[in-house]
């Protein structure tokens, strides 16, 4: 086990912590995605090691290549976008999707879904920052497709999802949590949702604007280096 990735996953479990007593919250709340894009499983089966459950995967075609070593170990989240070709390759694999965004995505994964496979959660993803790279549904959209993932027979709606402006100072990244955070207030379907907000750089932040769910990638894993076999 690396001393060093031992460390950092320390200092960040208690930046969590401290991050919570400042909001008023028990850590308990805050579950650590590991977000393993471009590391390899070597470091990636690591971090059970560590107690980490949850990884993500931004890239389908480098999650795919990963898959055979990580099932079973972990509960994998897809976090990047999702396109309608690619999910006969995700459904297999993941057990949430965090980035659920359009109406004729939910559609496409309910014609795909094995039948008595148990309902899989997802998250809708918002574009609260409101900029034209980002993926995710405008927010006057959020309830329309959170209403649609609810109806879903085969999904199981948990919350809802955002990336905060890239490069963004405090206060622009708190009113991206701010507003994921009011958005969430009128799920009335939804009594307790999930918010996966904030990553490395603004985790902190997130949770204190109620994030439930956090991101984590280089802060813990460090700078990325293309996985074997995954470009």
């Amino acid at each position: 086990m690396s001393d060093e990735l031992t460390q950092r996953y320390h200092d960040i479990r208690g930046r969590i912590d401290r991050a919570c007593a400042r909001a008023g919250r028990a850590p308990g709340g805050v579950r650590m995605v590991v977000v393993t894009k471009k590391h390899p499983v070597e470091t990636i089966l690591r971090l059970s090691e560590l107690g980490v459950t949850d990884i993500g995967e931004n890239v389908v075609q480098e999650l795919t290549a990963k898959a055979p070593t990580l099932l079973g170990k972990f509960t994998i989240h897809l976090v990047g976008h999702l396109q309608t070709n690619k999910i006969n390759k995700v459904l297999p694999i993941v057990q949430w999707i965090q980035s659920v965004d359009r109406t004729n995505l939910i559609d496409a994964i309910e014609q795909r879904f094995s039948v008595g496979t148990p309902r899989l959660p997802v998250l809708v993803q918002v574009n609260t920052s409101g900029e034209s790279s980002k993926s995710g549904c405008a927010p006057e959209e959020c309830g329309s497709v959170c209403e649609r993932v609810a109806a879903s027979a085969v999904l199981d709606l948990r919350g809802l999802m955002t990336i905060g402006p890239v490069g963004g100072q405090e206060r622009a990244l708190r009113a991206s949590f701010q507003a994921l955070r009011r958005l969430s207030e009128n799920l009335t379907m939804l009594p307790r949702p999930d918010l996966s907000m904030g990553m490395s750089d603004d985790f902190e932040w997130a949770i204190e604007e109620g994030a439930t769910i956090v991101r984590i990638g280089t802060a813990l894993l460090g700078d990325r280096t293309p996985a074997p076999g995954v470009r």
